[in-house]
């Protein structure tokens, strides 16, 4: 009897993410697959795009004021890895140590590292960054200067890293604790940092304009292959999970 109760407790006190529909098709990644390279193509040359990044940082920082400046580095924070990686940790070990499930830590270190592969991304397609050389030190980049593959240094703006975490980090805490928040509650975890964080990272020429769906598109790919993965079911080997050798067969 003693063997039973245990196998139960273990079945009941085990991590479940919450992903409601776990992804079926591959069709979203690969038109977000197919939107990076489109939207990356045009960034190799001082085209339309370009010049639209341009025009954009020069707007933003002819309409840039004390206040509106300290507003936007506030809620830019809001993309920070550092900290939103450090909170999902800090949860998924919490989970870990309450449900004796080494999973949710699994889950964290398989999307810290696909979240940090896209540095590859950003030292190939190399690009300056909007107030290049620096900020206080204009004139700023130019159109032929602000493609990517750039030869000048500093660069590393494309894709934008600030705007991907918001949609890596918050969509992996919704996986970890999503379960019991209300629909709506979700969407706005969700939806709302994307948003504020593209406008402030360009307002403040954090980034260009361009690099910000860049980095909801790879970051789109990367939490939907998290959800793709099996974490509640996923056989272990027996030093990860003990506990297994005491469930009846």
């Amino acid at each position: 009897m003693s063997d039973v109760r245990t196998d139960d407790r273990a079945i009941l006190g085990s991590w479940r993410p919450f992903v409601p529909l776990r992804p079926g098709s591959w069709a979203l990644e690969i038109a977000m697959l197919c939107a990076l390279v489109l939207w990356t193509v045009p960034l190799a040359w001082p085209s339309a795009l370009v010049r639209l990044d341009i025009y954009l940082r020069d707007i933003a920082d002819a309409h840039r004021t004390e206040l509106t400046h300290q507003i936007a580095v506030v809620t830019n924070t809001l993309g920070q890895g550092g900290l939103l990686g450090g909170i999902a940790l800090g949860i998924a070990t919490i989970i870990a140590w309450r449900r004796h499930d080494v999973r949710p830590l699994l889950a964290f270190i398989a999307t810290y590292f696909m979240a940090g592969a896209v540095l590859i991304l950003k030292y190939t397609l190399l690009r300056v960054y909007p107030h290049w050389p620096s900020e206080d030190n204009p004139p700023y980049a130019d159109a032929a200067q602000s493609v990517i593959f750039t030869s000048l240094e500093p660069a590393g703006a494309y894709p934008s890293g600030h705007v991907l975490n918001t949609i890596i980090w918050y969509g992996f805490i919704v996986i970890l604790i999503g379960r019991s928040w209300r629909p709506w509650q979700r969407w706005l975890f969700l939806g709302l940092p994307p948003l504020i964080v593209a406008f402030s990272t360009t307002y403040l020429g954090f980034h260009w304009f361009t690099d910000t769906p860049a980095g909801v598109f790879i970051g789109v790919i990367i939490i939907r292959v998290v959800q793709r993965i099996p974490w509640a079911t996923l056989e272990l080997p027996y030093w990860l999970e003990p506990e297994r050798r005491y469930r009846q067969p």
